[in-house]
């Protein structure tokens, strides 16, 4: 299935956010939980867009944060050599950016952050410490949420290099 969403001048259709607070008591991701009617589910999933004509997709990433979580973020990447994440390429040719960015808290307006969410959207953004991802994320699950690929394959590679961090 071919998406008719991305615009002539972008590579990809959308964008997700890794965005890591920067807490004194160590980084913490921030999240989102979100009813997704194909799962039947509510879905956690990391903040996410799609890319606007015209808009580069770090512009969508910081349109997008602040958007559904308030937050404003700094983009901590360069783009070149950023890899396309196909979505589900067997069927699909949706794909997208992972966008890391920091979120500084001192800023003033990250000290009590109001989402501009769109009409029907109803988001709670919640954040994790970056430590407990992998065993939230399990616990989450035994909850009855959806987990969505790319939180769970994070959390998965967080645990996974936790695991072999000696020989890395």
């Amino acid at each position: 299935m071919k998406r008719p969403t991305r615009p002539k001048s972008s590579a990809v259709d959308a964008i997700q956010i890794l965005a890591i607070l920067d807490k004194a008591t160590g980084p913490e991701v921030l999240l989102e939980k979100q009813f997704r009617p194909p799962t039947g589910k509510v879905v956690v999933e990391f903040p996410a867009g799609m890319v606007d004509e015209g808009e580069t997709p770090e512009q969508a990433a910081v349109r997008e944060l602040r958007e559904e979580t308030g937050y404003v973020g700094e983009v901590i990447e360069d783009e070149a050599g950023r890899p396309v994440h196909w979505n589900g390429p067997a069927s699909s040719s949706s794909c997208v950016y992972m966008i890391r960015m920091k979120i500084d808290l001192q800023r003033e307006e990250n000290k009590n952050p109001k989402p501009e969410l769109e009409d029907g959207e109803i988001i709670d953004t919640f954040s994790v410490p970056l430590k407990d991802l992998y065993s939230q994320v399990r616990i989450l699950s035994a909850e009855g949420f959806a987990i969505d690929g790319k939180v769970g394959s994070f959390a998965e590679a967080l645990q996974t290099a936790s695991m072999w961090q000696s020989s890395l």
